[in-house]
């Protein structure tokens, strides 16, 4: 599993005193950078391998400003050339909200192709047990 704290900001924050929906893909993503950093490294020219197939954001109660959030991402399933991410941000012990991301590995045509051997092995020892 990939852990990371995420403090949130005032600008976070809208009149009503919770973080905006908005923010939460935005830390998610922030939160899965060294899993993504992971792609990078094996692919050689400047075109990102990744391309996001399914994106879904489901908010069980409301962020606020303090104490900080919690993420955790832990990989669902890897298939030849895809793979599916779960992320669940906590704050208070309690569960905010929750993401299934489905990434798909392209070449250099942006057509999907198997997932390196490097990359794989990461994504593997982050699986949900």
């Amino acid at each position: 599993m990939i852990t990371s704290t995420v403090r949130p900001r005032l600008d976070d924050v809208g009149p009503a005193g919770h973080v905006h929906n908005t923010v939460l893909p935005a830390w998610f993503q922030q939160a899965r950078q060294p899993l993504l950093e992971k792609f990078v490294a094996t692919h050689d020219d400047a075109n990102f391998p990744l391309m996001i197939k399914e994106y879904t954001v489901t908010f069980h109660r409301e962020l606020v400003l303090v104490p900080d959030v919690e993420i955790e991402i832990a990989v669902e399933r890897i298939g030849n050339s895809s793979f599916i991410l779960n992320e669940v941000a906590r704050q208070n012990d309690q569960v905010a909200a929750e993401s299934r991301v489905v990434y798909i590995y392209v070449g250099a045509d942006n057509r999907p192709t198997t997932i390196p051997d490097e990359p794989r092995s990461y994504l593997e020892n982050h699986c949900k047990k």
